[in-house]
């Protein structure tokens, strides 16, 4: 299957650094798909939509960080910033893009063996396979 960058150029008119990211993390998401053995056309278009709203969060990020959740309002009350909740909401899309492209990472359960024989004291202490009687 042949792998198409979109034209992030284009995409992102006139911000050449945008643009730039852009192309960075469609290398980055690809390569992550081709390890996984995920490439199909549904991820493709996945992928792209990831880049377009990740370059978004990373722009939008430092100032939602620098402003806080809660800013001063026009009549001098605390309000909800607007752009910490648009970080949240990419944040969001994201994480379901990701899920979406590569599955849920589950941690591999640790295999505990079961003590099958017993110790030489078992004997002397009256137990059996390592427990009491």
């Amino acid at each position: 299957m042949k792998i198409n960058q979109p034209r992030y150029a284009q995409i992102f008119r006139e911000n050449e650094e945008r643009a730039e990211l852009a192309s960075l993390i469609w290398k980055e998401v690809i390569g992550a798909l081709k390890e996984a053995g995920a490439i199909t056309i549904a991820n493709l278009a996945r992928a792209d939509r990831y880049v377009r709203a990740r370059v978004e969060y990373e722009c939008l990020y430092p100032t939602a960080a620098d402003e806080g959740p809660v800013t001063v309002g026009p009549n001098g009350g605390d309000v909800f910033n607007f752009n910490w909740s648009a970080c949240e909401k990419l944040n969001d899309r994201l994480l379901r893009l990701e899920k979406a492209m590569f599955g849920e990472a589950v941690a591999k359960e640790t295999s505990q063996k079961e003590k099958t024989g017993g110790a030489p004291s078992d004997e002397f202490l009256g137990s059996h396979n390592g427990l009491r009687q």
